[in-house]
C-alpha cells in the first residue's frame, strides 16, 4: 500500500466524519501528511521495545491532549482509518485485517489517553 495515496483519503475522511477536528489540526495537510506517516513509521519501528514504543504514545498523548483530543476525536479517527484502508485495500481487507488494525489502534488511543492524564496540570491564568 502506498502511504502518500492513504493518508490524503484518511484524513478527507477524517474531516469529513468529524469537521470539528479540522479546526484543530495544522492547515498544512502536507505538513499534516509528514507528522502522520512519520509518527507511523515510529510506531512500527518500536513494535519490538514496549519502553521505546510506550515512549512514543507518552508523547503523542501529551502533544494531542494539549489539543484537547477527545475520546470522540479517537473513535473518528479509528473508523476513517480502517474505512479508508477498507476502501484502498479492497478485496485484500477482511474481517480478521479489520479487528487487528481496529484492537490496534484502540491500544494506541488507550495508551494516549493514559500517559495524557498522567501528564501533570498546567497552571493556567
Amino acid at each position: 500500500m502506498n502511504l502518500d495515496t492513504f493518508i490524503p483519503v484518511f484524513y478527507q475522511s477524517f474531516f469529513a466524519a468529524c469537521p470539528e477536528a479540522r479546526a484543530i489540526f495544522p492547515t498544512d495537510i502536507a505538513r499534516l501528511e509528514a507528522k502522520m506517516l512519520a509518527s507511523l513509521t515510529h510506531m512500527a519501528e518500536a513494535l519490538e521495545s514496549t519502553d521505546r514504543l510506550d515512549g512514543i504514545l507518552a508523547a503523542l498523548g501529551n502533544k494531542h491532549h494539549r489539543m484537547e483530543i477527545s475520546d470522540t476525536h479517537f473513535n473518528h479517527f479509528i473508523s476513517s482509518f480502517t474505512n479508508t484502508l477498507a476502501t484502498i485495500l479492497g478485496p485484500e481487507w477482511s474481517k480478521e485485517t479489520d479487528e487487528a488494525w481496529t484492537q490496534f489502534l484502540r491500544f494506541v488511543a488507550m495508551r494516549m489517553s493514559f500517559f495524557a492524564a498522567s501528564e501533570p496540570a498546567v497552571a493556567t491564568r
